[in-house]
């Protein structure tokens, strides 16, 4: 939920309110006194200046210190459909006292003159300067000024639903991807422990080996299982891990080459995204050839994006397509939270290596610091 601003900052936005309008007002009565004065000399006198703009001044600085206020009442209780006729009616009240206000300081500030004679202040004088100055207040004057400050609020009230949709989408980006990692975890923990099965009858020893390094992978996964993006340095370290683990199982017929580029060894990635592809070359690929084979990742920079491969030297791809047969849990959650985490930003290929075997390219923007993807909660207040 969005906080309320400190009342330091609700008196410095104060501040720079009243500063804007009596800015554009001082412009507005100097352009005002220019055009006066050129449009007096054509008609061939010869007026002063000085006083020209005096009097602009005078008669625009009342409506910038007016104008404020009127904000404020167009904020606070703007004209909306549910209270269109009362708050219409507070408005023209407000617009009348306006008048009123404009008329009073403007009857005592300079004097009004009539065929070259100064009218003394009286209730008739005051009377019908208010008439005169009535339509032109209201309509030309508080209407446009309310105008104004209904556009200014819905300015606002666009930025703050706009505030609260990224919010929310933030808020369901970051569920969702914790679904999909904690569905990832008991798939990975479940094939691994399916592995121990199968050697614990023939290889016990190897089974007790396979144990022993399986936990202190879970233990590293819950360590780090409230990150979504971690250093490519990291994501190695977990799957080197994990590779010791399918070397008890693989012995001598599983052969690994890590080539990551020492550059890109700080690029953020997604957690636990690189065994899930691992996992799918041993099955699909090594573990379908008797005598076993080789394993390679890679990892560079192309301009503003980092490449990570994943080759193996299995059957490969069938010629009719370019995607895994069986496409399980664990590549399909990597999709998902690729998409989660780089929607339009990321890519998945699936290629036959030249020598054989199956190449799996995934190309994410390079980024080595996580951005701020939520903006403040902080209220908008004008």
């Amino acid at each position: 939920m969005a906080t309320r601003p400190t009342s330091h900052k609700v008196v410095q936005r104060t501040w720079l309110i009243w500063a804007w309008t009596f800015a554009i007002y001082t412009t507005l009565a100097l352009i005002f006194a220019v055009q006066n004065y050129y449009w007096g000399r054509s008609e061939g006198s010869h007026p002063d200046f000085g006083q020209l703009v005096m009097r602009s001044m005078v008669s625009f600085w009342m409506y910038a210190a007016l104008t404020p206020p009127v904000l404020w009442l167009c904020w606070n209780y703007p004209i909306q459909r549910k209270r269109f006729f009362s708050r219409l009616l507070l408005h023209f009240a407000a617009s009348l006292l306006f008048v009123t206000i404009h008329v009073s300081v403007r009857i005592f500030v300079y004097p009004v003159r009539m065929e070259g004679k100064v009218v003394p202040v009286s209730p008739a004088l005051w009377r019908t300067l208010f008439l005169f100055f009535a339509f032109d207040n209201i309509v030309n004057t508080y209407a446009m000024i309310a105008i104004f400050g209904h556009m200014m609020l819905s300015h606002r009230d666009l930025r703050e639903r706009e505030l609260r949709s990224a919010q929310l989408e933030g808020k369901l980006a970051k569920a969702q991807l914790s679904m999909l990692k904690m569905q990832l975890q008991p798939h990975f923990l479940f094939n691994t422990l399916n592995a121990v099965s199968a050697l614990t009858r023939d290889h016990p020893e190897a089974a007790e080996d396979m144990l022993v390094r399986l936990s202190d992978l879970l233990r590293r996964t819950l360590d780090n299982d409230a990150e979504q993006e971690v250093p490519l340095r990291a994501e190695l370290e977990f799957l080197g891990q994990y590779l010791e683990i399918e070397q008890v199982r693989f012995a001598d017929r599983l052969k690994v080459d890590l080539n990551p580029d020492p550059d890109t060894l700080d690029a953020l990635v997604p957690n636990m995204f690189l065994q899930p592809l691992v996992e799918n070359a041993l099955r699909h690929g090594i573990g379908r050839k008797a005598q076993g084979g080789r394993l390679e990742m890679r990892s560079w920079r192309e301009a503003s994006d980092l490449l990570v491969s994943v080759q193996d030297s299995g059957p490969g791809f069938p010629s009719y397509s370019r995607t895994p047969m069986e496409e399980g849990i664990g590549l399909s959650n990597t999709r998902s939270r690729l998409q989660h985490l780089h929607p339009g930003k990321h890519q998945i290929k699936f290629t036959n290596a030249p020598g054989g075997g199956a190449v799996v390219t995934l190309r994410i923007p390079f980024r080595t610091v996580v951005p701020t993807q939520i903006p403040s909660d902080e209220a908008i207040d004008i």
